[in-house]
């Protein structure tokens, strides 16, 4: 993906943003804050042209191709095509430089699909589409100008249809979840019709329609969309952004887990027809204390190296976002994350796993101390759902780092009416009254809904029932709910609240909590290496596989380079059911 050249992104466009802050000195967040922030406006307009003329060129194409690539992505506003709508601050139109980029790839040898990733109106209150609007509620779904989004098409179809290197036209990006399900399926519907009539058949060209946080999720947008279509339209593609980095869910995945999410996307792929616009070597927070003793390398070339796999299973072909971003983030970094060798690695074969108890890859990739049960005494670290460790600075008890350091660090005693023998250690088992201590002394306890610290001895507050998820003995990573003996409330931690709290007895998400021993207790990381036909890293003269026209075949390169991205297939496709998975927000999401 070109993300950032024909509209601006604080990651792929970061030397504007940084050189141009807003009046407050506070860095903007999308194109729109951005064109507002640059006076006079003649200096908005000569600072466009200088980055639109000189962010891509005719040798990113080349190097693109160089790459073992065969498609790009052009992601731009409806302003790049026709003139922004009154009082709105983007600069255009400016379609000299989709006619640049599509005669680049046809030069170049590469496919390309335009994609109106900000139409009039915005499909959401998001930075993608060009303007973040906070509040959200400033945004509504009907200020989507539908009409003037169709126009646009139209006139792209039109004017490209005649290029055989444009192989996709997608007609937004990233719509907001809150426009329904049937106002969306209407538009996707008139948007297919409406490119084909004016010029680019479905024997060469795919409409992408793009699937992103629907509630309905993506078995249920597509079952309806079969319903309402009867496979009507041919060839067209679903697209959806393979992010494992956003919200909670994907915050607080392990590495084991976040590898299992890769096996259901490929999953999902097989059944739907599909292209992933985007998506990255980016993984949540919760990855980097999960993974033993492995190397940042290590982790990403792992995980690239899966994705890659899975990404193979989309009918329509893959686009990592993006080409052009921060040097220093390698994992949003195309560039970058090629040259370090980082989407060269052969695919794990991740053991088999029916979901009955903990998943044995957990055990591969963050093993066990010798000893893995929890005894009394020992240091722990209390991982919460998001991802983040418990922590107590003086009496604040809360959950804000990824981290296990000094901070994070816990033990467990027993509970103000209790002591342990001195001669022998003993493992903490369910259901039994804790206390749960820092390194400066100061116990967990609860004050009523939230929870503080105490150095009493004898507080009952600082005593807590353990509940152990498939009861028995506390194990390494396994988890508890701690319910107050006081309040029989469990504690609980919130992203979006400042503290830990005890407001609920309920035991589920939000309660549960993953008690990892140290790491100087667990051995090295041994992962199995390459199997039969497998190649190690850095291998040279690799053959890639690429999609063309439907067809694969295979190119030689002559340094280590990462599988190529699929372009678009040029072949009918009629929805299928099939499972979903799970999708993040994209791009990195502001604490």
């Amino acid at each position: 993906s070109l993300g950032g050249w024909l509209l601006l992104e604080p990651g792929p466009s970061y030397p504007l943003f940084a050189h141009h802050p807003k009046p407050d000195g506070e860095q903007a967040r999308c194109e729109w804050d951005l064109m507002k922030a640059i006076k006079p406006r003649s200096k908005a307009l000569e600072v466009m042209k200088m980055h639109r003329d000189t962010h891509i060129t005719k040798a990113d194409f080349e190097r693109i191709k160089a790459c073992g690539l065969n498609a790009v992505r052009l992601p731009f506003g409806y302003w790049v095509v026709t003139k922004a709508r009154p009082n709105e601050p983007y600069v255009g139109p400016a379609l000299e430089y989709i006619d640049r980029a599509v005669d680049w790839a046809e030069e170049c040898g590469l496919q390309i699909v335009l994609d109106l990733h900000g139409c009039p109106g915005s499909e959401s209150p998001e930075a993608p589409c060009g303007r973040r609007q906070r509040p959200e509620s400033r945004w509504h779904w009907r200020h989507w100008d539908f009409k003037k989004s169709l126009e646009i098409l139209e006139f792209l179809a039109k004017r490209y249809g005649n290029r055989t290197c444009v192989t996709g036209i997608a007609v937004c990006n990233e719509p907001c979840g809150k426009v329904p399900a049937s106002t969306l399926m209407s538009y996707y519907s008139k948007a297919v019709d409406r490119i084909r009539q004016s010029g680019m058949p479905a024997s060469r060209v795919a409409v992408v329609l793009p699937l992103f946080q629907r509630p309905e999720g993506e078995d249920g947008f597509v079952k309806l969309w079969t319903s309402k279509t009867q496979g009507r339209h041919r060839n067209i593609c679903f697209d959806v952004h393979a992010y494992h980095c956003f919200e909670n869910i994907f915050n607080g995945k392990t590495f084991a887990e976040q590898l299992r999410a890769v096996e259901e996307n490929e999953e999902m792929l097989r059944q739907h027809p599909m292209v992933i616009g985007e998506w990255s070597l980016a993984l949540g927070v919760a990855t980097w204390c999960t993974a033993g003793d492995l190397k940042e390398d290590s982790i990403y070339s792992i995980f690239g190296a899966q994705q890659r796999k899975a990404l193979k299973a989309a009918s329509h072909g893959s686009f990592f976002w993006t080409w052009k971003e921060m040097p220093e983030s390698r994992e949003w970094n195309f560039q970058e994350a090629y040259r370090s060798g980082l989407l060269s690695g052969a695919p794990m074969q991740l053991p088999s796993w029916d979901g009955a108890g903990e998943d044995p890859l957990e055990e591969l990739l963050n093993p066990s101390p010798a000893d893995a049960r929890v005894y009394y005494g020992d240091t722990v670290y209390l991982r919460v759902f998001y991802g983040r460790y418990m922590d107590v600075e003086g009496t604040q008890a809360d959950a804000r780092w990824p981290d296990k350091g000094q901070y994070q660090a816990f033990t467990f005693s027993p509970g103000s009416d209790k002591a342990l023998s001195s001669s022998t250690r003993q493992p903490v088992r369910h259901r039994d009254v804790v206390r749960i201590q820092n390194r400066n002394g100061r116990f967990l306890a609860v004050q009523g809904a939230s929870v503080t610290t105490t150095r009493s001895l004898k507080a009952t507050s600082a005593d807590f029932e353990v509940f152990i998820d498939g009861a028995g003995t506390l194990l390494h990573r396994g988890h508890i709910y701690l319910s107050s003996r006081v309040t029989s409330m469990c504690l609980n931690a919130d992203e979006d609240a400042d503290g830990l709290a005890a407001r609920f007895r309920d035991m589920g998400q939000w309660q549960a909590i993953c008690v990892e021993k140290s790491p100087e207790e667990q051995p090295c990381v041994k992962l199995p290496g390459p199997g039969p036909g497998r190649k190690a890293p850095g291998t040279k003269k690799r053959a890639g596989n690429v999609k063309l026209g439907g067809n694969r075949e295979s190119r030689e390169c002559d340094e280590p380079v990462a599988t190529p991205l699929a372009g678009l297939l040029n072949a009918s496709a009629t929805p299928q059911l099939a499972s979903g998975a799970n999708r993040g927000r994209k791009r990195k999401r502001p604490a």
